[in-house]
């Protein structure tokens, strides 16, 4: 059945001989939806979800305050006594005997009893997600209340539940009771056809020619993905096109569903011996070939795909790379680079070209640079010029980068970039390295002439917390042994500053290599005086202890 007909059962409910039903089907198919949808008009309705409950009796708590009183704010009837009472006196004026019934939630049952003795049309109490009631819940307790309310006047209860998801010692208990209890239990197999998108935030036309192509069934995987379209779309400019964010969009939805979904996901036949299909489908299996099935004919390059997977998974956005891909998908024309001709290919890389020259970020940089290099490597055209220039960009703009203390832009790989050429990714490779090792050699450089100030410490802090990463520490070790000088120990003309600085620059020189800085500390020693000696052997004990 589909969860369509859900509305229909209900807008019939008052006529139907039943007292109890129950929608079962599997989580996210739309059954709370459809019933939340078809009782939205309907002011004598109490909805409770078992989900965190931790007494039955608070379904009489419930009933007694949405239904009876008509009284939604919850809290123990003994702190609102008066309220409940006046409340209670609009519906019956025999109430006296509550009085004291108020004074406990155990008495909630008994008020909610006597108060639906008065109810005159049909009142609904919806108990949703069965299989998720708490393990002190008592699933017995439970069919014991829905009987107990299907005596009281004009009241009805509808069940919504996961049967197959109910824990297996409470399964014996449902399979026990059940039809005592429940009087027909309806079957939702299929999403339903007609659901009202807008209630959801989600673009009607949009998700209706998703779905005519990708089945999916799960509502709360789609309301899922759309909060995660909402949550990108926070990163992009308000100019940006509405092409741009609708191609987002579907990427978004692409990631998510199928992440979860995996509904393109193929078993392999474990007694398949053709190991070329076995290698097919395993490549074929691989997250990104999955997605790449609902992209079909985007303008948006794959760098873009890559980069909202690694958000979806990681939570890391490059705020400058998106850009950069907004300004590559307008250069790409009308329609994606895909599908066009070489001429039409070769009449965008000056684009590119010109683009990847003006490039103001490294995002930009490395998004045009790798670009062009992909779509003239499919003309089979020589790109070796545009690649020294390249490279020399990225060698200036590495630098300025490190030299504006953005030295941690160097622990990314060119992977934060999502390039796809192997030529642009081996000279980002090279140029980084080079940079690191031009960094190393700053530090290096201005220490070996002085140890002194703020910037001194600054850089000898740098080179040993780099130390120990496996970026930096070859290329200190290469270049250490200029630091083998009377300034970086604490001797002659110290100061608190200078004092540390050394500290950090012995702690690199003895990890790098302990015979060799132990024997010239004592060399050292021979030519100072005893405070300078002191304080060279303190700093000794405390870096040999760590």
């Amino acid at each position: 059945m589909k969860a369509d007909n859900i509305k229909n059962i209900i807008s019939d409910i008052d006529h139907l001989p039943y007292r109890a039903i129950l929608f079962d089907g599997t989580w996210g198919i739309g059954k709370s939806y459809a019933v939340n949808e078809a009782l939205e008009a309907n002011p004598n309705v109490c909805k409770i979800s078992m989900f965190g409950l931790k007494d039955t009796r608070q379904i009489y708590h419930e009933a007694l305050f949405q239904l009876a009183l008509k009284n939604n704010i919850g809290g123990k009837i003994g702190e609102i006594a008066n309220n409940i009472l006046d409340g209670a006196s609009k519906i019956w004026d025999k109430v006296g005997q509550a009085k004291e019934a108020v004074q406990s939630i155990v008495n909630e049952r008994e008020m909610f009893l006597l108060l639906s003795k008065e109810f005159t049309s049909v009142h609904i109490i919806v108990i949703d997600d069965l299989e998720r009631m708490s393990d002190d819940i008592n699933l017995e307790d439970i069919f014991g209340i829905i009987e107990e309310l299907k005596q009281c006047n004009y009241v009805k209860v509808i069940v919504i539940a996961n049967t197959d998801e109910i824990q297996s010692d409470k399964k014996v208990v449902f399979e026990k009771y059940n039809e005592k209890v429940i009087e027909r239990i309806y079957h939702i197999t299929e999403r339903a056809e007609k659901v009202t998108w807008s209630k959801m935030n989600i673009h009607a036309d949009f998700v209706e020619k998703f779905l005519e192509i990708h089945k999916v069934k799960n509502l709360r995987t789609l309301e899922k993905a759309q909060r995660f379209f909402e949550d990108v779309k926070l990163f992009c400019n308000s100019d940006m096109s509405e092409q741009f964010k609708e191609e987002l969009r579907l990427i978004c939805f692409a990631v998510v569903v199928e992440s979860i979904e995996n509904l393109y996901y193929k078993e392999i036949d474990s007694d398949n011996t053709d190991s070329v299909e076995k290698m097919t489908n395993t490549i074929g299996n691989m997250l990104q070939h999955r997605i790449g099935r609902y992209l079909y004919g985007i303008k948006c390059s794959t760098n873009l795909v890559e980069m909202i997977l690694k958000y979806y998974e990681e939570g890391v956005l490059n705020e400058e790379q998106l850009e950069a891909e907004y300004k590559l998908f307008l250069n790409s024309g009308d329609k994606p680079n895909y599908y066009k001709s070489d001429e039409e290919i070769r009449s965008v890389l000056p684009i590119l070209r010109e683009k990847m020259l003006e490039a103001k970020s490294l995002a930009e940089l490395n998004e045009f640079a790798d670009a062009y290099v992909v779509w003239s490597d499919v003309l089979e055209e020589n790109n070796e010029s545009v690649l020294s220039e390249y490279r020399n960009i990225l060698e200036e703009m590495l630098e300025k980068t490190v030299l504006d203390g953005k030295e941690e832009m160097l622990s990314y790989s060119y992977d934060l970039f999502h390039m796809s050429s192997e030529k642009t990714k081996r000279i980002y490779q090279e140029e980084n390295k080079e940079t690191m090792k031009f960094l190393i050699e700053t530090y290096v450089g201005y220490l070996k002439k002085t140890t002194h100030g703020k910037k001194a410490y600054e850089y000898s802090y740098k080179l040993r917390n780099n130390f120990d990463s496996s970026y930096y520490h070859d290329i200190i070790i290469s270049e250490i042994d200029n630091l083998y000088n009377k300034i970086s120990f604490p001797v002659d003309n110290v100061d608190e500053d200078r004092y540390h600085t050394c500290y950090n620059i012995m702690y690199v020189l003895y990890h790098s290599d302990a015979e060799k800085f132990l024997q010239y500390c004592e060399k050292i020693k021979e030519d100072c005086d005893n405070m300078s000696r002191h304080r060279i052997d303190v700093l000794i004990e405390e870096i040999v202890k760590k």
